[in-house]
């Protein structure tokens, strides 16, 4: 077997951790595993953060370096003043360490930067998209192409781009609207580490009595942060739809994330708060590798969980839910763009209608109520998580896109 290559890569991002979501998971399990293969990683990100975490950069495997300051708001009011002077900084970087190709998380800001920077070097740019930097929603005012300076942007660098990454299929119709080509597109999901979610047991009841949680009652576990795009009003609507179904069945629900106790007075209205718990976001753990995420703690509260239920409406790739098949626990979801993907239907989940509150309800009733429907459902979850979301599969597909770009 011919030996691969070993490459000098480039990742940049706006921001990183400390701020926690899926794009700054991702670049951080990316550049590990990376490394791991033998390849020289560099990350790019915006001063603050680069600041913000200079006391713990020994404890990344990778470089973190600053991008120049101000990107975010600089981008729409200067334009190509701004861009110029980036590209001087990158110019420097490139010549320096002598880059394979360049990775960007985000069409904006950062994807619009390194494009300008790559583009007319004929430097191997690959710019994978996050959501809100190509969806959008007008109905709940969600998506960056909603203002039209960032929109002219975006739809200007990302069909420049060498390659551009969905999360899932939902994602390709919003960078075609963005004028990227169909043969520019490829589909790479998110990953999860398998070994994670399975290598420690647990002690379920113990993490139920920590919370306050019942341990004798069915319980579910929803994860995110309270967005109206997440869907968890509707979700509460189901718990009070969930209780006329099944009357003489108690059941629980954890919402676990930022500002999730907002949710408190429609239960409250509903007549389910007895049946919630709202806990904050389960982030960084002292007992965890440099911000590894899912931390620990939450991974506990999966296992500890007897189902997921992610009521989402839009996503670019809905995480919860592969997170939670990799913690054994069956997951109830719906048919939104992002969501439905990870999903397939009666063999690792179910699915209900994205914003039918009955709909969802009869779906968690289903789980509740067959035993053995859940244990096919957990089979089959983890054997799609062991073959297709694991990250040294994801990673190696991120890998051949690389070698394919840079090949000579």
């Amino acid at each position: 077997m011919k030996p691969i290559r070993k490459l000098n890569i480039a990742l940049a991002m706006s921001s990183f951790f400390p701020a926690v979501g899926g794009a700054q998971v991702t670049a951080n399990n990316l550049g590990r595993h990376l490394i791991k293969q033998g390849h020289t990683v560099v990350l790019f990100v915006s001063p603050k953060f680069w600041r913000s975490l200079r006391k713990q950069s020994s404890e990344f495997p990778f470089k973190i370096l600053p991008m120049l300051p101000v990107q975010q708001s600089a981008l729409p009011r200067f334009g190509s003043i701004y861009l110029k002077f980036q590209d001087v900084y990158l110019g420097y970087m490139q010549n320096k360490y002598k880059f394979d190709v360049w990775q960007s998380f985000g069409t904006y800001p950062t994807g619009v930067s390194i494009s300008h920077f790559t583009h007319p070097r004929g430097i191997p740019h690959v710019v994978r998209t996050i959501g809100y930097d190509i969806q959008k929603d007008e109905s709940i005012g969600y998506g960056y192409r909603l203002k039209p300076k960032l929109d002219h942007l975006i739809s200007k660098w990302t069909p420049r781009a060498s390659k551009s990454i969905a999360s899932t299929e939902s994602v390709i119709p919003d960078l075609l609207d963005a004028g990227v080509l169909r043969s520019q597109i490829t589909v790479v999901p998110c990953g999860v580490n398998y070994k994670r979610f399975t290598s420690d047991p647990i002690d379920r009841m113990s993490v139920r009595k920590a919370h306050g949680i019942p341990h004798d009652v069915f319980t579910y576990i929803t994860v995110g942060r309270n967005h109206p795009k997440k869907g968890f009003p509707i979700l509460i609507k189901a718990l009070s739809e969930l209780k006329l179904i099944l009357p003489d069945n108690p059941f629980h629900c954890i919402f676990v994330g930022q500002d999730m106790d907002q949710l408190r007075p429609l239960a409250e209205k509903l007549g389910v708060a007895k049946s919630v718990t709202f806990l904050d976001e389960v982030g960084v753990a002292s007992e965890d590798q440099a911000y590894e995420m899912p931390s620990s703690p939450l991974i506990r509260l999966y296992r500890s969980a007897d189902a997921c239920v992610y009521p989402s409406l839009l996503e670019g790739h809905a995480t919860i839910n592969i997170e939670a098949m990799a913690a054994g626990i069956p997951v109830v979801s719906t048919d939104a763009p992002g969501v439905k993907e990870t999903i397939e239907d009666g063999f690792n989940g179910l699915i209900a209608t994205a914003g039918d509150a009955k709909s969802l309800a009869k779906k968690m009733a289903d789980i509740q109520m067959h035993p053995q429907r859940r244990t096919l459902l957990i089979k089959n979850g983890l054997e799609t998580i062991r073959n297709k979301y694991d990250w040294p599969i994801v990673v190696r597909m991120f890998e051949s896109l690389y070698m394919d770009l840079t090949a000579e």
